[in-house]
């Protein structure tokens, strides 16, 4: 619900704020007092184009500025999540600035978006009547949402929607393993080739490492042998040798520690000494023996090594990347056996779920035709109602035969038909206002009092199904008058009870019917014209009522017939409001 709405510095508006009912509101005044500026005003804040023009002169900027209450309009809370926006508890504040050098900037409860964005809010706030781009009803893709709701078919369509998801997925999942087995087939002898290079050397882990240290000693045999042949002569084997040396201080310690008994520490860590040269000087000569060089041996692992070396090279620098890789190869063949297992498995999981779907598809285009025959002659009879004496109102749905190729057709009633989110069919209101003339695509209807007509009697209809808070109308008394007005200000009143409606009109039998009702003026101080929006008090509003009867002069039967058409509409409201209950 639209709560306020603040102009500022807009064309003839130097600067005023309003505050809006629930209900029906009723604008009127005479004319260029202002109300169109208003209604431009209000689709600039919705996203309309910025252009300086705007600006009242001398002004620096434009502003405009409005309030709503977001009730419990859900659509909102994934709007605010898709954009980033904050959300305030109860409150909505759209703001749109345009200045004088052509800029402009729009903010949502002070978030600064693009006017795309403050565009498509508005769809979910508002249907503006007599700006097209703000008349849902105009756009035919939402056509077949409006007969789901107005069929109650919510249900049937997000069963269908999970089923057409998870088909989705299995055509994705089979494609990408199809396009992989290509491309796999295409490589497999590559892979195949590179696994047998790698396991024809069947390297080990760490085993460039161990060859380079086992070749380290062949190639230093004598070397390693002659060192430690002369480590045993100096440990053990020559005369003087550590060995014997150590013999001679254990033997001097021993008949010293008989003298004092302090020596026994010192005697025992003779005889350690003793004992370590002994088993180092036996390693050492079992090393000397064992050492020694074995061309054959040094050949084949300098040959290995090499191998390993151009394995790296090729595999990634390291043998860890080599056996990564050999890991992969092998793996990918594997992989490539169970293509046909795993694609032929996804394949049967998709034949089961297509006859699902296309039954779903199927149900729902039934129920379609069924509820729009029950639209159809509801939508003539508000119309004739409107004054639409010969009003044609007819629901197209239709269905595209797929092609060869489609990736995604359904199989309904055996044709392959072409499906989207919503089933197998496209759905678009046709009317016609004249008789004798057929049904045409109702956003080729071009009489805006028709158009305006046409959308009351479609929201009137669909009003429990139609989620837009705020319905605005404009001109939708040109070419009316007497007992359809009448009609049309209770249709309007009818429908006020479940949207917030605003509309702009010169008959006092629509005037009659408001919640809420205020004067569009236009006053002039000091040579500057300047617009503002009043609301009315119950005196002014029977007063603005005969002045729509007779004109500026206010004569007592205008007054007498202003206060019979208000209650006259009270009454009527409220037998309505019985009836329905």
């Amino acid at each position: 619900m639209l709560r306020s709405l603040y102009i500022k510095n807009y064309a003839l508006i130097d600067e005023f704020s309003v505050s809006f009912e629930r209900g029906l509101n009723i604008i009127t005044g005479e004319t260029g007092a202002g109300k169109s500026i208003i209604l431009g005003a209000f689709g600039l804040l919705l996203g309309d184009r910025a252009s300086p023009d705007m600006i009242r002169a001398g002004a620096e900027k434009t502003i405009v500025e409005a309030e709503f209450d977001k009730g419990n309009n859900q659509e909102l809370r994934g709007f605010f999540e898709a954009n980033e926006i904050e959300s305030v508890q109860d409150t909505l504040v759209i703001r749109r600035e345009v200045m004088s050098r052509g800029s402009s900037r729009g903010f949502i409860n002070d978030s600064p978006v693009s006017a795309q964005v403050l565009k498509e809010l508005g769809e979910l706030l508002v249907d503006l009547h007599g700006q097209h781009e703000h008349q849902s009803l105009l756009r035919a893709g939402t056509h077949i949402e409006m007969l789901d709701d107005f069929g109650g078919l919510g249900a049937l369509v997000s069963e269908y929607q999970t089923l057409r998801g998870a088909m989705l997925r299995l055509l994705a999942e089979i494609a990408e393993m199809k396009s992989r087995k290509a491309r796999s087939d295409e490589e497999q002898e590559l892979y195949i080739f590179q696994l047998r290079e790698i396991t024809a050397i069947n390297p080990a882990e760490g085993e460039d490492v161990s060859i380079e240290a086992r070749l380290n000693v062949l190639e230093n045999a004598e070397e390693l042998q002659s060192a430690a042949t002369n480590i045993h002569e100096l440990l053990y084997g020559s005369e003087g040798s550590a060995a014997e040396k150590l013999g001679v201080v254990r033997e001097q310690l021993v008949r010293l520690a008989a003298i004092d008994s302090s020596l026994e520490e010192p005697l025992a860590e003779a005889k350690s000494a003793l004992a370590i040269v002994s088993e180092l000087s036996r390693w050492i000569s079992d090393y000397a023996s064992r050492v020694q060089l074995d061309a054959g041996e040094l050949a084949t692992l300098r040959d290995r090594a090499q191998s390993i070396q151009r394995l790296k090279k090729k595999f990634g620098g390291t043998l860890e990347a080599v056996l990564q890789k050999k890991r992969e190869l092998e793996e990918k063949l594997s992989f490539e056996e169970e293509f046909e297992q795993r694609i032929a498995m996804k394949e049967s999981e998709l034949s089961a779920l297509h006859p699902r779907v296309a039954k779903m598809a199927a149900k729902l285009s039934k129920s379609r035709k069924d509820e729009a025959k029950k639209l159809e002659p509801q939508i003539i009879a508000i119309l004739k109602e409107l004054g639409i004496e010969h009003a044609q109102f007819q629901v197209e749905i239709e269905q595209e035969l797929a092609k060869d190729e489609e990736s995604f057709a359904l199989l309904v009633n055996g044709q392959p038909l072409v499906s989207n989110s919503r089933g197998v069919d496209t759905a678009q209101f046709f009317i016609s206002t004249n008789a004798g003339e057929a049904p045409k695509p109702l956003a080729r209807v071009a009489s805006g009092g028709e158009i305006s007509r046409i959308m009351l009697a479609l929201k009137t209809v669909l009003a429990k199904a139609d989620r837009t808070p705020l319905l605005v109308f404009d001109e939708i008394d040109i070419g009316i008058s007497g007992r359809v007005a009448q009609r049309v200000g209770r249709a309007m009143k009818s429908l006020s009870s479940d949207h917030q409606t605003i509309a702009i009109t010169h008959l006092a039998q629509i005037a009659a019917c408001a919640d809420a009702h205020y004067l569009a003026e236009k006053n002039a101080v000091k040579g500057v014209t300047t617009s503002r929006l009043r609301r009315l008090s119950e005196a002014e509003h029977i007063e603005e009522v005969a002045r729509l009867i007779s004109g500026q002069v206010l004569t007592p039967g205008a007054l007498e017939n202003a206060r019979s058409l208000i209650a006259e509409a009270v009454q009527k409201n409220k037998n309505a409001r019985l009836a329905a209950v």
